[in-house]
């Protein structure tokens, strides 16, 4: 007998037109290509100026910024805009929300959409910084590509991390991180999906969670862009919907 979880895993990913399907294929491969050409110019800066002992620590930092970062982002898609939002809405905003109704409908994701959205949200950032920033040349430009790169691979396996905390029998080297908080745990992100899922935004490792929700960081953070932004709602998105589950 086929069990629910393997039912789950398996059905097809969630509907995305075939456009925006390619669009995260462009997105993915642009992402691939951007890191390289980044990465071998930080390579070069290595070359350049050494210091390989700061290579660890820098992406230690990364790690945890790019985690930061996910929870930030998480916030603003679970709290603005709505599914009409032109281009927001139907391709990042509708995802979020529609994800606390339907939770595991992630786990049958194939791995475009997984990580396509998150590819195509880097590239912009990315051509920046390989347009702008002289990562071979300069030494704070080597040390902040470094830096940037392991920032945009975090970033770009978030979703994918997230994806595994909702499987209910993940691969044995997944499991293995989950359980030693490298990365999203399902315990861990299970605290976000019990309504109003209005904490514990952060889905790559979820380190900074318990300190952002003693510290009301989201809640603050929320309100003030509520009474910073013209025309925005003053209340709360969980004091206007009150306990989704109840």
């Amino acid at each position: 007998m086929i069990q629910e979880d393997q039912v789950t895993e398996e059905r097809d990913r969630p509907e995305t037109s075939r456009g925006h399907y390619l669009l995260e294929v462009f997105g993915i491969l642009s992402f691939v290509l951007l890191i390289v050409l980044i990465g071998a110019e930080v390579y070069r800066g290595m070359i350049n100026f050494g210091d390989l002992w700061l290579v660890p620590i820098l992406a230690v930092l990364a790690y945890l910024v790019a985690d930061f970062l996910s929870g930030f982002v998480h916030l603003l898609a679970d709290s603005f805009g709505s599914y009409e939002t032109p281009i927001l809405g139907p391709n990042f905003v509708q995802p979020f929300r529609e994800h606390h109704i339907d939770p595991k409908g992630i786990v049958g994701n194939d791995f475009v959409d997984a990580n396509g959205n998150n590819s195509l949200a880097s590239l912009p950032f990315m051509l920046i910084v390989w347009v702008i920033v002289p990562l071979e040349t300069w030494y704070y430009g080597y040390l902040f590509g470094t830096f940037f790169v392991f920032m945009c691979l975090a970033a770009f396996l978030t979703n994918q991390f997230h994806k595994w905390a909702h499987m209910d029998t993940p691969p044995a080297f997944v499991g293995w991180l989950q359980e030693r908080g490298v990365i999203l745990s399902r315990e861990h992100h299970d605290i976000h999906h019990e309504s109003p899922y209005d904490t514990y935004y952060c889905i790559t490792a979820g380190f900074w969670n318990p300190l952002l929700d003693r510290t009301r960081f989201f809640e603050r953070a929320e309100r003030l862009i509520r009474r910073s932004v013209p025309g925005t709602d003053p209340e709360l998105r969980s004091e206007r919907e009150g306990n989704l589950n109840g």
